[in-house]
């Protein structure tokens, strides 16, 4: 199915969604959701980073049942709804791609198998805690509480990346490692770029101080 004709039948189902449910979040959810492919008998929709709080409304149990219900309608099969963060091609194949790495490493034996499934899951860790983080701030909606959030966080992202970065990280690492720093940037109302730079900074800092 090409591309228009997937944006127009998911177009339509949205409409059709919105009739069956009144939750003002759930629509909102399904309006910034963009279609990516029907792969395999299951449709990938897409969120924008920026609005992947929105994510949980369309995981909910119920509007997942209703959503199966339009799709299979409207598709005219019995799909499988998947929701990723990303609304690109790109980020469907990087998904597929951690994931092939993940089975991959859960297929080996032993020690040197946990290690390597540590590090291919460290960067969903890493995001959950700076999210944990988040909640668990004080004074999170004011300016100096968002400031006080952010410098926390760089700290553990730094001490996070010892393990995750290495010296030549690849694509997964780097976008693993930008996935985290725009969930601050939205958080704490300041620049990913910002806080990126923020971050070289403190590792810099951090390798003078241990040099010493």
């Amino acid at each position: 199915m090409d591309s228009a004709a997937l944006n127009v039948l998911w177009a339509n189902c949205v409409e059709r969604l919105k009739d069956r449910s009144t939750s003002q979040p759930f629509w909102e959810a399904l309006e910034n959701c963009k279609p990516i492919t029907l792969e395999d008998g299951v449709l990938i929709l897409g969120l924008s980073v920026s609005k992947s709080n929105l994510m949980g409304y369309l995981q909910q149990s119920a509007n997942q049942h209703i959503m199966r219900e339009v799709t299979q309608e409207l598709f005219n099969q019995n799909l499988v709804v998947r929701v990723i963060e990303g609304d690109t091609a790109d980020d469907w194949s990087l998904v597929k791609a951690r994931e092939l790495r993940v089975a991959a490493i859960r297929s080996d034996d032993g020690k040197s198998r946990m290690v390597s499934d540590r590090q291919a899951e460290g960067w969903e860790g890493l995001y959950e805690q700076i999210a944990r983080l988040y909640a668990q701030s004080p004074m999170r909606a004011m300016p100096q509480g968002k400031a006080r959030y952010a410098n926390e966080a760089l700290y553990v992202v730094s001490e996070a990346m010892d393990n995750l970065y290495g010296a030549q990280p690849d694509e997964i690492a780097e976008r693993g490692l930008a996935r985290v720093l725009e969930r601050i940037a939205n958080a704490s109302d300041i620049p990913a770029s910002v806080l990126a730079f923020e971050l070289e900074r403190l590792r810099a800092w951090r390798v003078t101080n241990s040099a010493n």
